[in-house]
């Protein structure tokens, strides 16, 4: 029902009808309408778009690529509620593109470029959950594009943010759009990575290699969330901890290199961090830009905007 009514109101009347609720849909309200143009790149697409992202999902200048080899299961693109433009690309991304195998997981979420293998370092944690999840796959044939040439498809010029759930190739993925990490002109990277000694998947990306990609193009690590790989010997709710398997982490361009950028840069990164309460980060980053202050004085109450992200904060 809510979908519908989304869906039916302009963009104005949305924005509107948003304020009404709560600060966090308040501060979208104020936020969304100050967005310029943007590239919003959500790969590994299925079922869903990125929930975190609502703040460009809500803004009618963002052109949103939804990424996803399996096209059941971006079924859910045939009823878009969102202001932004949808573009979805029913295929798989690496890093040289073209044909690859791909290796369909009993549950298709676990679905990779990488075959699964449990090595000899993870026997005695595998979990039947993850046995069942992942076994048995069936490999098949698919179309694979570059990140570039995905971001090519976008608005020229404009920042882009990109969130790579792919199952351990998340590290290629983004070797595969060198030309704009050197450019900065990608400003934003959510990614799951792998902890492991020995992944699962084969030749998956470590998440200090992609700490030292992306440090090395000018972003930093702005959330570090840890994920359990959860109990092997079935233990619900325990005292103790389980190792580590996974995380998922966001790297941004740095303040001092998106100040040197234009508007819509400074802007959007802005966003971006209020996607992550990251809201300190936000009031910040609006007290050492006086231009960026200036320019949304001309738009909105900056006093109000403040306080809200204060109130948030």
């Amino acid at each position: 029902m809510l979908k519908s009514l989304l869906k039916s109101l302009m963009p104005d009347a949305l924005l509107s009808f948003l304020k009404g609720f709560s600060p966090r849909h308040q501060l979208i309200a104020a936020l969304s309408p100050l967005l310029g143009k943007v590239t919003c790149i959500d790969v590994g697409a299925s079922y869903f778009p990125h929930s975190k992202w609502f703040l460009f999902l809500s803004s009618d200048k963002t052109d949103w690529f939804a990424v996803d080899p399996m096209a059941s299961n971006l079924s859910y693109v045939a009823d878009w509620p969102y202001l932004s433009t949808l573009h979805p690309v029913e295929a798989g991304l690496s890093e040289t593109g073209g044909q690859q195998p791909f290796y369909v997981t009993n549950v298709d979420t676990g679905s990779s470029l990488l075959e699964p293998v449990i090595p000899p370092a993870m026997q005695h944690r595998t979990t039947d959950v993850l046995k069942n999840y992942l076994f048995p796959y069936k490999e098949i044939e698919i179309d694979t594009r570059t990140l570039t040439e995905v971001i090519d498809k976008g608005v020229k010029d404009s920042p882009v943010f990109i969130k790579l759930d792919t199952q351990g190739t998340e590290l290629s993925i983004l070797r595969g759009a060198s030309a704009y990490l050197a450019a900065q002109r990608i400003v934003g990277i959510e990614m799951e990575s792998t902890l492991l000694a020995q992944p699962i998947m084969q030749g998956s990306g470590k998440f200090w290699e992609a700490c030292k990609f992306l440090e090395g193009h000018g972003f930093e690590l702005i959330e570090f969330n840890p994920l359990s790989a959860g109990s092997s010997l079935g233990i619900r709710n325990p005292k103790g901890n389980h190792f580590l398997g996974e995380c998922d982490a966001v790297f941004s361009l740095r303040a001092d290199i998106v100040r040197d950028k234009p508007m819509d840069y400074r802007v959007a990164l802005v966003l971006f961090y209020a996607s992550y309460s990251l809201f300190e980060e936000a009031i910040l980053y609006l007290e050492h830009d006086s231009e960026l202050s200036d320019y949304l004085s001309e738009k909105t109450s900056l006093a109000d905007l403040q306080k809200l992200l204060y109130r948030r904060a």
